[in-house]
């Protein structure tokens, strides 16, 4: 079962969208839409990352500035304090970050370089298809079909973040 973050940006692939942090507000909205997003990670122009904007951030910008967001920028929204995953971080480990800071993406640095970015639809995707496959495993086990398929369990999540893992 797959259980690393490296197990889903191998699926997903390295692309990463990204802005700048002096990228008007409305273009980041554009870029989030056009690539249907909910959140890219903020270089500077040294392409280091130094936050991450979201729809929420923009959501919430408007409540504060209402209607005319116009003059801010990228830099202005992001996030700065956020969670961030290494390619070898388990996926258990960034679903608890992502709890805990409420934050729905994870920059994923290698090296202090910007090689992923994980998102809570990515684990939720994951964890669908390991469910599944341990289904028809487990069906091919109960049915006689195929006794070789089925495996323990790599990894488990505990049903709340901070339970430990036996």
């Amino acid at each position: 079962m797959s259980s690393h973050v490296f197990h889903i940006l191998a699926q997903k692939g390295s692309t990463v969208i990204t802005v700048k942090a002096d990228d008007p507000v409305v273009s980041v909205a554009t870029v989030l839409a056009q690539h249907n997003i909910g959140g890219a990670p903020v270089l500077d122009p040294d392409g280091q990352l130094i936050g991450m904007v979201s729809e929420k951030g923009i959501v919430h910008m408007l409540s504060e500035h209402g209607a005319d967001i116009s003059t801010l920028t990228a830099k202005d929204i992001m996030t700065k304090a956020m969670p961030t995953a290494t390619p070898d971080d388990s996926i258990y480990d960034i679903a608890c970050r992502m709890t805990y800071s409420r934050n729905r993406h994870v920059p994923v640095l290698e090296n202090g370089k910007l090689v992923g970015l994980v998102s809570i639809g990515d684990i939720v995707k994951l964890r669908a298809e390991n469910a599944e496959q341990e289904a028809r495993e487990l069906q091919g086990y109960v049915t006689g079909s195929d006794h070789a398929a089925v495996q323990p369990p790599h990894e488990e999540l505990p049903m709340q973040c901070g339970e430990k893992q036996s």
